[in-house]
């Protein structure tokens, strides 16, 4: 056996006993489990944020263009400062929060390794951090100078609280990150259940709708040109995840010497399946004399061989 189809053999293995049912309590215990790494990676995130938190809300606070925002209870400056350490605390954890989401999730993927799956955190993480930065230097500054000085007369000003502007700014980062992380859910999915490029292809008129739905959403101008900031990556990160699921799927298609053997092994079961049984005739004197006690008054013992 070649070390190609002994790799093979192992990593069947190796999923067979990773698919091997679980009691529900099993699957509750490892996904509390998971939860708990998860909030432990964002509070020391949200420790470190705590450390350089001026720095972190000059930078949060550049996109307004110099506009004023008020907390109106006595709590509410601490809770800003809360709200901006768990953001920050989430976005520096998002590796490890892919982490474990892609290993709770391993049994339902065919042929995942854990190389595979860090791999793909540290990808993702990346990506997720592209996703902000686009974000926040290219959609962000259009869609709140849209939202603060467009609807602004003599006797209109904004009022704003800091808690209402970090939440808009908190979901729109967030947006753009996952925007970008259409890739990775597509790849996901077709470890789950093998996708078909040209099925996608058909869905692609689906996507460009959604795409201008989520490009309303986040970055409501009437202006053309800020809605296709959002428009194209989607279409972009779309495309990339169907070119990706091609050249995975067609990897993972049995090779010809595997399908060969496999062949072979089916032809020559089938042969020693349709053998006809004779007769064999042993005398007394011979050299082999098998296991089974001869008849009473014989002086031959009958087996039945296949020919």
């Amino acid at each position: 056996m070649t070390k190609r189809a002994t790799r093979a053999t192992q990593r069947a293995a190796k999923t067979d006993q990773r698919t091997e049912k679980l009691p529900i309590i099993e699957h509750i215990r490892e996904l509390r489990r998971r939860l708990i790494y998860v909030a432990v990676c964002v509070a020391l995130g949200g420790v470190a944020a705590y450390t350089v938190q001026q720095r972190i809300i000059s930078v949060l606070l550049r996109p307004s263009h110099g506009q004023s925002f008020i907390y109106t209870s006595p709590l509410g400056g601490i809770n800003f400062l809360f709200g901006v350490c768990i953001d920050i605390g989430i976005v520096v954890a998002t590796p490890i929060i892919l982490y474990q989401l892609l290993a709770f999730l391993q049994p339902l993927m065919r042929d995942t390794t854990h190389r595979f799956i860090l791999l793909s955190s540290l990808a993702a993480g990346l990506v997720a951090i592209i996703g902000v930065l686009f974000g926040y230097f290219i959609g962000l500054p259009s869609a709140l100078h849209f939202l603060l000085h467009q609807f602004t007369s003599i006797q209109i000003r904004p009022l704003i609280t800091i808690q209402s502007y970090m939440q808009f700014v908190s979901l729109y980062l967030l947006g753009s990150a996952l925007m970008f992380q259409l890739p990775l859910v597509l790849i996901v999915i077709n470890r789950i259940k093998p996708l078909k490029p040209q099925r996608l292809f058909k869905y692609e008129r689906h996507l460009i709708a959604t795409a201008f739905i989520v490009a309303f959403i986040m970055n409501p101008t009437p202006n053309i040109l800020g809605q296709m900031v959002v428009v194209v990556p989607i279409i972009l990160m779309y495309q990339v995840g169907v070119a990706l699921i091609w050249l995975i799927n067609k990897r993972r298609v049995n090779p010809l010497w595997l399908q060969q053997l496999l062949d072979e092994d089916a032809a020559r079961q089938a042969e020693r399946a349709n053998r006809t049984l004779v007769p064999f005739f042993a005398t007394q004197t011979s050299p082999a004399t098998p296991n089974i006690s001869p008849d009473a008054g014989a002086n031959h013992t009958t087996i039945a061989v296949r020919q």
